[in-house]
């Protein structure tokens, strides 16, 4: 009997022993139980969470049990943070993409009108969980640079690091840190806004010094990006009044088009646009 004829799927199901909730839970007959635990983000489930409900699939009397994590996070970062098994039960994990990818080839298969309207409107659905930004995004996340020296550097700046090798990083959310990378990415230094790069590719780390040994050392998920060529201001782009270590999304065209006196009116001008076409 084919296992997928019976498959059960059931949401925030709750168990007296362990009192909570899972987020999914799949099962066919004897033949397996899955338990899904689902972050938006890039965190991953945490070790004492899926410890929580192994119980049930230890008492589950079933041919394949698994605890699987899901989040924005890619497969081989989330891998290294989670254990490989839990009292014998494995454990793996899923990206968003991985299951939007899932959703794409279903569709893709599917010859039932029905069956690809609602795959259409999940693969919709799942856009905004992934870790990939749309490339034709009109929007710049836009940072400041110091131009202090790197802490393992005696001639090396942060300017350096994108300026001279291309590079940036930051931490992959908290304190206001995007959790999926920006499409294009802008600089501020020396008191004017300097340049916008499209980001051609990348990379997830814990310990950025690991990449660069000239980098600080870090110990939670970087985003690593290396840069394209530079796009910079038709004129001049002052600051005008704002904080030094602000953080802003700016749209791309008013911070290289030559429309905007300053950097702040950019800002402005963004936000009135937002306003008027409800996004604000």
């Amino acid at each position: 009997m084919d296992p997928l004829a019976n498959v059960v799927l059931s949401s925030q199901t709750f168990g007296l022993a362990d009192r909570g909730f899972t987020d999914l839970e799949v099962i066919s007959g004897t033949a397996f139980h899955l338990i899904f635990e689902a972050k938006r983000d890039w965190q991953v489930a945490s070790r004492e969470q899926l410890a929580r409900y192994a119980p049930r699939l230890a008492n589950a009397n079933v041919q394949h049990k698994r605890l699987i994590s899901i989040s924005a996070a890619r497969r081989n970062w989330a891998i290294r943070h989670l254990p490989a098994d839990l009292d014998g039960i494995p454990v793996d994990h899923l990206s968003w993409s991985d299951i939007r990818a899932m959703v794409k080839r279903a569709h893709a298969a599917s010859r039932s009108q029905t069956e690809r309207l609602w795959l259409h409107q999940l693969n919709l659905h799942l856009a905004e969980y992934g870790m990939t930004s749309n490339a034709f995004d009109s929007l710049a996340y836009v940072v400041s640079l110091s131009r202090d020296l790197l802490p393992n550097s005696s001639d090396m700046t942060w300017i350096d690091v994108v300026a001279k090798q291309g590079r940036y990083f930051h931490p992959v959310g908290g304190n206001g840190w995007p959790t999926i990378p920006p499409a294009y990415i802008g600089f501020r230094y020396l008191s004017e806004f300097r340049s916008v790069h499209f980001i051609e590719h990348v990379e997830t780390v814990d310990n950025v010094q690991e990449v660069n040994p000239t980098w600080p050392v870090t110990n939670t998920p970087n985003f690593i990006y290396t840069l394209g060529p530079a796009m910079r201001p038709a004129t001049r782009l002052p600051l005008g009044s704002i904080y030094y270590n602000a953080r802003h999304w700016v749209a791309l065209d008013l911070l290289i088009s030559g429309k905007a006196a300053s950097y702040v009116e950019a800002i402005t001008l963004t936000k009135e646009r937002q306003a008027q076409r409800g996004d604000a």
